[in-house]
Order: structure tokens, then sequence, then C-alpha cells
């Protein structure tokens, strides 16, 4: 029974191994079969991608970036428009009022009139004057009157003194009657002249050319002596006050012409005076300028501005504004086009930058210096688009 049993368990074992055996020739033929399968899409897959690239055109390369480029303008100097600020002001300005007190009969202007030098501008009251004139011209006639006939008095006894028939003491009162007379005389001939001069200083007059700036006063205003009335603006003259540095004003000439803007429109004018001390708050020297325009110039106290161009002498490049990159440490750099031509071989442009010190700006241009050359070729505009070490075709040349 115990051998039955034996040679059963050796048939099983054996049936066990020969199904294991099987299963992994069978695992095995199902893997080749699968990379076979995997080179031959492979294979392909490169022989369609071969025939595709086959049936496509060659690829050209980009074209180089086309680039603008000048060659910068060396000078030994620049010139600097400095701007200076004053207002513009009457030649002369004065505070009309009369002499003598009185009541204001008549006002003839308002403020903003023109008026010529002599014109008749206000007038007092003067009927007390005018009466007190009239007095004295009738002590005159009487005066007159009196000395002629101290006159026949002295005719009649002069020739009774000749025939014995007068005293010298009578002559004598004769002559010194009539000379009283001529001194009473006198005395009315100069207190009417006084009243004339009394009766002229009623009036005010413009004492130039000019316009009224203010009026202070109506008819009917009771005035002291030395009151102001109206303001007046001489108008022929505009003059430029401006405060500059003595420093600018030691460069400034007489005989020379300059430029001040009022507004939009620029002035001729020369310098008419310097004021020979220093303004202690400002630091500066109060320079007169007289518009030669004189007819067109605005309204006074109108802000004006004086332009001065001072030369600096300095050597160094003129080149756009826009062929500048802000650089490293508060310099700036420039984009410059070299030449990598061998000989045989096609002329090839590069980019190179050279750093350069921004001296003075002027609109759409900047004076600078640095490490280029009058030989630099400068990339003017668009230096955004390139780069250094790119290669470039310049726009002029066509290269």
């Amino acid at each position: 029974m115990s051998g039955k049993t034996h040679a059963q368990d050796a048939g099983t074992q054996k049936t066990g191994r020969f199904r294991r055996l099987a299963r992994g020739f069978a695992s095995l033929a199902t893997f080749s079969v699968n990379v076979g399968m995997a080179a031959a899409a492979v294979v392909i897959g490169v022989t369609t991608i071969q025939m595709r690239a086959a049936e496509r055109p060659d690829v050209q390369p980009a074209p180089l970036t086309e680039v603008i480029t000048i060659n910068p303008d060396f000078q030994t100097g620049y010139d600097v428009t400095r701007s200076f600020v004053g207002r513009l002001e009457p030649a002369r300005r004065t505070d009309l009022g009369f002499e003598l007190s009185g009541t204001v009969r008549e006002i003839q202007v308002d403020e903003g009139g023109s008026v010529k030098k002599g014109d008749i501008i206000a007038v007092l009251d003067t009927r007390s004057l005018e009466a007190e004139r009239r007095r004295q011209q009738a002590n005159r006639q009487a005066t007159e009157s009196d000395r002629e006939l101290a006159q026949l008095t002295l005719d009649r006894r002069t020739k009774l003194k000749d025939s014995g028939h007068v005293s010298d003491q009578v002559l004598d009162e004769a002559r010194l009657s009539l000379s009283r007379l001529d001194a009473s005389l006198a005395q009315i001939d100069a207190a009417i002249e006084a009243i004339e001069i009394s009766l002229d200083k009623s009036v005010l007059r413009a004492p130039f050319d000019g316009h009224i700036g203010e009026r202070l006063l109506d008819e009917g205003a009771t005035v002291a002596p030395g009151q102001a009335v109206l303001r007046v603006l001489e108008s022929a003259r505009p003059t430029v006050r401006i405060g500059l540095a003595p420093e600018v004003v030691d460069r400034l000439q007489h005989e020379d012409t300059y430029e001040i803007r009022i507004g939009d429109v620029i002035y001729a004018a020369a310098l008419s005076g310097l004021r020979p001390d220093l303004e202690t708050r400002t630091r500066t020297v109060e320079s007169l300028f007289e518009l030669e325009n004189s007819t067109a110039a605005p309204g006074f106290g109108r802000l004006a501005e004086l332009s001065l161009t001072e030369r600096i002498a300095s050597e160094g490049y003129w080149v756009p504004t826009t062929a500048l990159k802000e650089g490293p440490r508060g310099l700036w750099t420039l984009l410059t086009v070299v030449s990598l031509s061998s000989e045989g071989a096609a002329v090839e442009y590069k980019v190179a930058r050279e750093a350069v010190e921004v001296i003075h700006a002027d609109g759409g241009r900047s004076f600078v210096r640095g490490t280029i050359s009058k030989n630099s070729v400068i990339v003017a505009e668009g230096v955004h688009r390139v780069v250094t070490g790119q290669s470039v075709r310049l726009a002029s040349s066509g290269v």
C-alpha cells in the first residue's frame, strides 16, 4: 500500500514540473513576439520620419537684424543755455500828488487810460486863488494910479525948484513917494506871480508818456500837500528786472542783444543797467534789460525769462539720446558695430558695447565721453532689438 502511494507522488511532481516549464515557454514566446513588434514599429517610424523630412524643402537661416548706424560727432566743447526769471516793469513809476492842499475838482483820466507828456489829468478847486488874483490885480491898478499922480507931482515940483519956489525937502518927499509906490507895485507883482504859481500847481500834468496804473482819489476829496492822487506808469521803455549771479553778470555786455521770453513771444532786449550792490537775501545782482520792441510789450508785472548761452570747453561726442542704454554704477553704454571680416570671406558685423559718461543733454542728443572714438560706428536707434555679440547688417550699406 505504501509503495503505491510513493509512486503516485512522484508522478504528480513530474506533472507539475512539466506544467511550469510549459507556462515559462509560453511567456517567453509572448515576450519575443512583443519585442519583435516593437522593433518593427520603431523601424517603420524612423523610415516614415526620414521620408517626410526628405519631402520638405531646406530650412533657410533667419535673416540678420538690420541696424541704423552713425559716426559720433566730435567737438571740443558744447553750449549750455540757462534761463533766469524776472518781471516786466515800467522804466519809471510815479505817484502824482498836489503840492497844495485843497479839494479835487476834476480827474480827467481813469485806470488803464493812456496819457501823453504834459496832459492835464487832475485839477484842484482854485476859486479862492482866482479871487485873490483879482484882488491883487485891482490893487495894482490903484497903485499905478497913485504912482502916476506921484510922477506928475514930482515933475511939477522939479520945475518949481528950478524957479526957486519949492524947497529941497518938498522935492525929496515927492521923489521918495514915487519910489515907495514903485516898491508897492513890485510887491503886488510878486504876489500875483505867487498866485499864478499856486494856480499852476493846482493842476496835475503827466510827467511822461504812459498809462494810469491806479486812481487813488475821486472828485470832491480833500487832499493834503504831497498826498498821492494817481499813479502813472511809463510805457515807452518797458524794462525787465532779473536777479543774476555775479559770475553771470561778469559776462554781460552792453552792446550785445539778448532774448527775453514773455509768454509765448520772444523779444530782443538790451542791457540798460546793473545795480552796484549785491542783494543780500538772494546774493544776486539786479540787472535791467530794456525791450527793443516796446510797442508790443504786454502788461507790467508778468514773468519774463532771459536765456543766456555759455560755451563749455570739454572734448566729447554728440550722439543721439536714443542710442544710450543705462549701464552699471551710474554710467551709460553705447552699442557699436565692429567688422570681423577676414581675407577672402564675407564681411561680418557684430554688436559690441562701449561705456560712456553723459556730460550734457540737449533735446534729442547728448554730449558724452568714454571709450568711443571718431571712427566708432554707433547703433543710432532700436538698441533694444540687439544684444552684445549679435550678428547684424548695416541699413546704410545693405550688408
